[in-house]
């Protein structure tokens, strides 16, 4: 399958993505919300069994470590961090527990797989294998692919609507093969990171990094601003009170792209911030995620990259600002 055929699929059928290199991890024992909801943005202990939410882990500073997605099990936590940083979030959460904490972190991912389905019928082909769809955003159900237990979870969409699968892991790779039997096209890396940065998600190593805060990022609806302490807080709360965001993450449309990342922002003689990704849409020609100044964050502000003439722009990026040439 090519990769515009997959990238088509994303706005008008679904797709299928491995997302193994995800971490996972499982927290255990009574405490496990408790030092969660202690290190991390969101109100974690609030949430019921088949409940999740997006938090993130911040340093002193409110700094971010990482975004976790977090759903609610009846006796667990199920963590999902970003690409290849499971091993040092397990690290991160073990060296904070509390001497009389009832709490284990594990990795959960030599048990679990991962498969995201995305795209406006993704609920419809996750129904043709028998797995549930009907989900509120960040819940998660155990549902059965055969004689296989399978968690599903209502995550973030693209292109429409999207799931997360975490079946066993042994079962993941002919999970994928029925999913594509049921009629959902495989999603390469490369296409799925023009759909990441089209709509504006930050991503670990990227975006999420120890340079930036939640609230700069756009993550509100990861942060509660009426829980009680965490890691960090006093920072992301002063910075929301008196609504002074050092920088915002905006799009960029570029004329091309730099040699590296990141690369500097430049207006009116100054660096005004950082491009972070950079992809070539087939919709929006070659784009890119951008930390910039809050002065030079407004929508259609022109900036340099790489002495190259760049237009600010929200998200996620939105076709009629664009040359859509995929129909």
């Amino acid at each position: 399958m090519s990769a515009i055929t997959a990238y088509q699929a994303i706005y008008t059928g679904a797709v299928v993505a491995d997302e193994t290199d995800r971490g996972r991890l499982w927290m255990r024992g009574r405490d496990r919300a408790a030092l969660l909801h202690r290190l991390s943005t969101n109100h974690i202990e609030r949430l019921q069994p088949g409940q999740g939410t997006l938090t993130v882990l911040t340093t002193p500073i409110g700094r971010m470590i990482d975004l976790l997605r977090v759903y609610a099990l009846p006796d667990a936590l199920l963590l999902e961090t970003g690409p290849e940083h499971g091993a040092p979030i397990l690290r991160h959460l073990r060296k904070n527990i509390f001497f009389n904490d009832q709490v284990t972190v594990a990795d959960a991912g030599a048990e679990l797989g991962q498969i995201g389905v995305y795209g406006p019928q993704a609920g419809q082909v996750a129904q043709k294998l028998g797995l549930p769809s009907d989900l509120s955003r960040y819940s998660i159900v155990v549902g059965r692919w055969g004689e296989i237990e399978v968690l599903v979870a209502r995550c973030d969409p693209l292109g429409g609507d999207g799931y997360t699968l975490y079946p066993p892991a042994s079962q993941t790779a002919a999970l994928l093969t029925a999913l594509t039997a049921a009629g959902a096209v495989l999603l390469d890396r490369a296409t799925a990171e023009i759909a990441r940065v089209e709509h504006g998600y930050p991503r670990f190593g990227r975006e999420i990094t120890l340079d930036y805060i939640p609230l700069e990022a756009d993550l509100w609806r990861a942060v509660s601003f009426q829980k009680g302490c965490y890691v960090g807080q006093e920072i992301i709360a002063r910075m929301e009170s008196r609504g002074r965001i050092a920088k915002q993450l905006r799009g960029l449309q570029l004329q091309a792209p730099p040699e590296s990342l990141p690369a500097k922002v430049l207006a009116d003689t100054k660096e005004i911030g950082d491009l972070t990704s950079v992809v070539n849409s087939p919709r929006y020609g070659w784009i890119g995620l951008a930390y910039l100044r809050s002065v030079y964050a407004e929508a259609g502000t022109t900036v340099l990259v790489a002495n190259q003439p760049a237009t600010v722009c929200r998200l996620p990026f939105v076709p009629n600002h664009s040359r859509d040439n995929t129909q």
